[in-house]
């Protein structure tokens, strides 16, 4: 998954590409892997998502 800015979950849009799904989060590939619970996300119509848990968010790469 890339990731634009490194374990930062404010004001920062994760980029999903079709290879990383399901995604989930934390993804994997983040330090803070104990944060909190892992949670798989749904994307909407519009290929974007928040994680219920930390409000990170991710876009579906087009």
């Amino acid at each position: 998954m890339f990731v634009s800015s490194a374990d930062s979950y404010e004001g920062v849009t994760k980029i999903v590409s079709n290879k990383d799904l399901p995604a989930h989060c934390p993804p994997k590939d983040s330090s803070k892997w104990n944060m909190h619970p892992k949670v798989f996300l749904s994307f909407d119509d519009h290929g974007k998502v928040s994680c219920p848990y930390c409000g990170a968010k991710y876009k579906l790469d087009s």
